[in-house]
């Protein structure tokens, strides 16, 4: 059964990856790889598993679900990785094993052994298994994979975040498809109330529970993807059976999914998924459950029938989406929750650093807010990137501007630094050629990253450090219009 079967080959973005990785653990034991859906992160933790057993290293992977283990497993088998499952009265249970595979959950009520390495998949979830191998072996290497490390106290378990590649990078690089998105028909959120900065549950069951609001769900996805494979993300159990029993009224072969169904059998999700996969029906509709580790490439369609604050989900959400597939030119996302308007785009979000829990405000949010958020066609509800006022799908152009930006109580006009979004390279340069006029300054310790915060808003923690390069006209132009500002401010004062 574990005889290898095929070499692990990895595409030049995940060596890239792996060496990124190798990099920080010279610095820090506690390493979270920020990597987006279809990146390849099991390959990712094979092949620094291959390179760690080879030393005589021990190593745990930990996933977030039993199904998640099961599939991690598949893939370590077909790439000839010995490894044996930690589940009660599984037939792989060997545990002498150099490598582990287990979830977080069963790993609450067992001893943990001792391990060099440990990899926690979709480690924005902090779960106490994984805390509690963490805390049993505090010398060990321990690397996070997720595409969305936003969690809230994730920094007091991961001490560096590394992020090779945005989104929005893997899409130009061709990696990844582009998406559209339209936001028709909005659930009304007037009366769905807010707890732990998530929207309530039975508030939002209650919202969702509008029979116009389904048929035009329906109606959506026939005017604008009819006839596309599609995943639909249901509000709860009794709205996804709502919905899969309309969409098979109008002719649209659909199934529900839920946590509810059996496990094993052919009405289990298993099963269902299974059919999905092989183009059985058009529309799986789930209450969450695929969100993490679905891997169905050919499905072009995303259609949000439910509300989020959670870019968290937001991101999960979209990310099952776009994985390329032969003819898959553009992903498309329907979004009935405003979770675009609300939240922006999941590929523009720019992320600097892991929360710690201390700040009520993160750094994150500081430069979330600046950015414009993008608006939905009058016309044909396509959503609009900020700041476009032409509809790039049907041309329309509102002959009046409804909203007007204000800053607390006067116009003003927008200062370009938040209108230019930069590219990491871009930062990093920025901060290479601080560190080169600081150096030569011979300015106190520091000096380079608060003039980088004064830049950017943000500390340079995302970014490496130790780095010089020659100082430009931008840089130069930079750094003297604050020396300015601060002279002024000095002559106020006295």
């Amino acid at each position: 059964m574990f005889n290898k079967k095929e070499d692990l080959i990895l595409r030049p973005i995940q060596i890239d990856m792996v060496d990124r990785v190798r990099e920080s653990f010279r610095t820090s034991k506690r390493v979270i790889l920020q990597a987006a859906t279809a990146s390849g992160k099991t390959a990712i933790a094979a092949k620094i598993f291959q390179r760690a057993i080879a030393n005589g290293k021990r190593c745990l992977f930990i996933a977030d679900r039993i199904v998640l283990v099961l599939q991690t497993s598949e893939e370590f088998n077909r790439w000839g990785i010995r490894h044996g499952i930690i589940m009660a009265d599984h037939p792989d249970y060997f545990p002498d094993r150099p490598v582990q595979v287990a979830s977080a959950s069963t790993l609450i009520n067992r001893d943990i052994g001792q391990f060099d390495v440990i990899i926690q998949d979709e480690a924005h979830t902090i779960h106490k298994g994984a805390i509690k191998a963490f805390d049993a072996n505090p010398e060990a290497f321990i690397l996070g994979l997720t595409a969305s490390p936003y969690a809230k106290g994730l920094g007091k378990i991961f001490e560096t975040h590394v992020q090779p590649y945005t989104v929005k990078e893997l899409i130009d690089k061709g990696l990844l498809v582009d998406y559209d998105v339209f936001a028709p028909c909005p659930i009304d959120l007037t009366h769905v109330r807010t707890v732990a900065g998530e929207y309530r549950k039975d508030d939002l069951g209650k919202a969702v529970n509008d029979k116009k609001l389904t048929a035009d769900i329906i109606q959506t996805y026939i005017k604008i993807a009819n006839g596309k494979k599609a995943i639909c993300f249901a509000t709860n159990v009794a709205h996804g059976r709502a919905l899969s029993k309309e969409f098979n009224k109008a002719g649209i072969q659909a199934k529900d999914i839920n946590a509810y169904l059996p496990k094993e059998g052919e009405e289990s999700s298993k099963a269902i998924i299974q059919e999905f996969r092989d183009n059985n029906f058009k529309v799986l509709i789930s209450v969450a459950i695929i969100i993490k580790g679905f891997n169905v490439p050919d499905v072009e369609v995303c259609i949000l029938a439910t509300a989020t604050k959670s870019m968290i989900k937001l991101t999960q959400t979209v990310g099952r989406v776009l994985r390329l597939s032969p003819g898959k030119e553009k992903a498309l996302i329907l979004d009935h929750g405003t979770n675009f308007e609300r939240m922006g785009y999941p590929d523009e979000y720019e992320f600097y650093e892991l929360d710690d829990g201390k700040h009520q405000d993160s750094k994150n949010k500081q430069q979330e807010q600046i950015v414009k958020l993008p608006k939905v066609c009058p016309s044909c509800a396509f959503l609009k990137p900020a700041g476009v006022l032409k509809c790039p799908r049907c041309g329309f152009q509102p002959k009046f501007i409804q909203d007007v930006e204000v800053s607390e109580g006067e116009l003003q006009k927008i200062k370009r630094r938040n209108n230019r979004v930069y590219t990491r390279e871009e930062k990093q340069s920025w901060l290479n050629q601080l560190n080169e006029y600081c150096s030569k300054k011979r300015w106190s310790p520091g000096a380079a990253s608060q003039r980088y915060k004064q830049k950017f808003g943000v500390w340079p923690n995302a970014m490496e450090k130790g780095k010089y390069e020659p100082v430009g006209k931008d840089v130069l132009n930079f750094i003297r219009h604050q020396n300015i500002k601060y002279a002024h401010s000095k002559s106020k004062k006295a």
